[in-house]
């Protein structure tokens, strides 16, 4: 050449492609936009993204980021997801203070009505999320959710009776819609080789609250207890006040965000670039959806379980194991933190199968996962079956207590705790209240005897060591009877059992919200919205069917029942089937490849061409004439 130079050879410029592809690759792996991609008003992306501007990265290194439009979405639907659970189920680990006499006077059958209205609301509000994110946004539908539940905090704190409390809690307990919004809001952020993680991840920190509300709340209670000096019913309404500020907090950072990663649904409308929704058709699709209604009622059994284990479970080592409400809280929350990892691994095992197997892997693992979680629930009852319970109508009635007689025996009791009676209750078997408007109903003991006296050479054939709960009126007596749970110190054992049974639970909510956004993108909110209302109906079948059901009075029965009931509903997933291979992560089912069925389970379809999902853009309509980063096959970009 005239400069002296010697020309490059085609050999050194496809090294030197190679080795930009290289480089491009692995800072995208750390989360950084190397190929300048901007959205359609000419905004560079913090993260690398497709072609539509979904982000293609969601690890560690992205995690510590709450830049627009992903990652600020991400945190945003995690944070407020986690407020709406911290706050619904904040009653549960305070139910020992709550219910007492002196305060609002629950019976079962009201705190069981509570739990259930806590859960049941959800179902019509998420099919209503649903569509609210199709139609306006799963930002705006998030922040009005959020606060939609201010009144019923607001309320809780004030009520004086047992139907104000029910109400105030089915309330409060709309704002679990959220879960909607996030999973949809995700679903439209991340691309589908990562939307398992990124949906598993935002669910199961948001799930978390469910965890951390019994693991904070007796410990809030003891900080107000000190400060009301020692008002118990004032003290657990003033808790309240936490859930407050993170309801308020949470719908503001909320409206921080951005709808899609190319803007707000108002401006990409406007540009054009957007089409607008059409509510009906939407509807219709995710109505008609076959694969939809499977997973309605198989989520309902893994979302449903752990909404049910977050209502009783605080109260199962309160009255079964005989535990403070405290310590009570502690092992319940354990439930609940596991969706610190759990669900995240879950959504991960998803879109891992999916790498290796497509959609069938999907459906495998999912498959799989939920029915140990039901063996793992059948466990945990079976373990402490065949122990007395307090809940056991196995006891005797045999005589009754006098506090004068035995004053010598108890003399912490006080005379005056009912005018006009001297007589108390004996449980045995744990901490459960079994007060009665008749305060001479006489002492149950296990076997039978009448022991009332500690070491009572004649009668006493058990060594008693008692104590008095002055609220319940209830006399607690610590068994060494090989015939009480209580006495059998398997408290450690069911905790280990639970946690299994937990990660299970977790792991099958990721793994089904990795497959539902392969269901119908047009009607993406629809069909996220009738997912999570079968969650939420579970757990009020459950509730009802199971814990609340006479027929069944002991907990432990209950868990074995609802493990028989999660291994049999997961066979229904041998119904799903994706017929579009290009379209649905590969396609196929659990038995059968893709395009060997002419099957189609979305049963209605729009007529015409040119309906599109909400999250669909047209970007030769956009205002500012966006930079697009193409991959070419040696690993380098050209811009478009």
């Amino acid at each position: 050449m005239s400069n002296g130079k010697e020309p490059i050879s085609n050999e050194r410029i496809e090294l030197l492609e190679s080795q930009i592809g290289i480089l491009h690759k692995a800072l995208e792996q750390r989360g950084v936009n190397t190929k300048g991609t901007e959205d359609i008003f000419g905004r560079p992306f913090v993260l690398p993204v497709n072609a539509e501007h979904k982000a293609t990265v969601f690890n560690f290194h992205t995690l510590p980021s709450c830049a627009q439009p992903h990652m600020r979405a991400f945190w945003a639907a995690t944070l407020g997801f986690f407020t709406t659970f911290f706050s619904t189920f904040a009653a549960a680990p305070l139910m020992a203070y709550i219910k007492k006499e002196d305060s609002l006077d629950l019976v079962k059958g009201d705190i069981v009505n509570s739990a259930v209205a806590s859960v049941a609301g959800t179902i019509g509000m998420r099919l209503i999320t649903g569509w609210l994110c199709d139609k306006f946004g799963a930002r705006r539908a998030f922040a009005f959710i959020l606060l939609l539940a201010v009144p019923g905090i607001v309320g809780i704190m004030c009520v004086q009776e047992a139907v104000g409390f029910i109400i105030c809690r089915f309330l409060i307990g709309l704002g679990l819609a959220t879960f909607v919004a996030c999973q949809v809001w995700c679903s439209q952020q991340f691309d589908r080789s990562v939307v398992g993680a990124a949906n598993a991840t935002a669910g199961g920190w948001g799930n978390l609250g469910g965890g951390i509300t019994n693991l904070v709340m007796p410990f809030i209670m003891l900080g107000m207890l000190s400060a009301t000096d020692q008002d118990e019913d004032l003290s657990w309404r003033l808790c309240y006040i936490v859930p407050l500020a993170m309801h308020l907090l949470a719908a503001a950072y909320t409206l921080t965000g951005r709808d899609l990663p190319d803007g707000n649904f108002g401006e990409l409308e406007s540009s054009g670039a957007k089409q607008k929704t059409d509510s009906g058709i939407v509807v219709k699709m995710g109505a008609s959806n076959l694969n939809a209604w499977i997973m309605t009622v198989t989520y309902g059994f893994c979302f449903g379980v752990e909404l049910t284990m977050t209502n009783v479970a605080a109260l199962y080592f309160y009255t079964d194991h005989g535990l403070s409400p405290q310590i009570s809280g502690i092992f319940a929350s354990l439930f609940g933190l596991m969706n610190l990892f759990a669900r995240s691994f879950g959504g991960i095992m998803s879109d891992s199968a999916s790498k290796k197997y497509g959609m069938r892997g999907r459906l495998w693992v999912m498959f799989v996962v939920q029915v140990i979680e039901g063996a793992f629930c059948l466990v945990m009852g079976v373990v402490t079956r065949d122990y007395a319970s307090p809940d056991d109508s196995k006891t005797k009635t045999i005589g009754e207590f006098n506090h004068e007689e035995y004053h010598f025996a108890y003399p912490d009791l006080p005379f005056n705790l009912c005018p006009n009676h001297t007589d108390y209750k004996v449980t045995t078997c744990g901490t459960k209240d079994i007060k009665t408007k008749d305060l001479k109903e006489i002492c149950q003991w296990v076997n039978g005897t009448n022991c009332v006296a500690e070491n009572d050479p004649v009668n006493c054939h058990l060594n008693v060591v008692t104590r008095f709960d002055l609220d319940t009126r209830i006399l607690i007596a610590d068994l060494r009877d090989p015939d009480c749970i209580r006495a059998q110190d398997l408290v450690g054992t069911v905790v280990v059992i639970m946690i299994c049974f937990s990660i299970c639970v977790q792991m099958a909510e990721g793994l089904h919200f990795g497959v539902v956004p392969y269901i119908s993108r047009p009607a993406l909110g629809i069909v996220s919205g009738m997912v999570g209302a079968g969650g939420n109906a579970g757990a009020v079948l459950t509730l009802w069917a199971i814990f609340k059901n006479e027929d069944v009075p002991r907990t432990d029965e209950g868990f074995i029942i609802l493990g028989i009931v999660v291994m049999a509903t997961s066979f229904l997933m041998f119904g799903l089937y994706f017929p579009n291979a290009a379209e649905q992560g590969g396609g196929g089912g659990l038995l059968f490849k893709p395009n060997s069925l002419s099957y189609d389970p979305q049963r209605w379809k729009p007529s015409g061409e040119g309906f599109r999902g909400a999250d669909v853009m047209d970007y030769s309509k956009g205002v500012h004439v966006t930079r697009t980063a193409v991959d070419k096959p040696d690993g380098t970009a050209e811009v478009a």
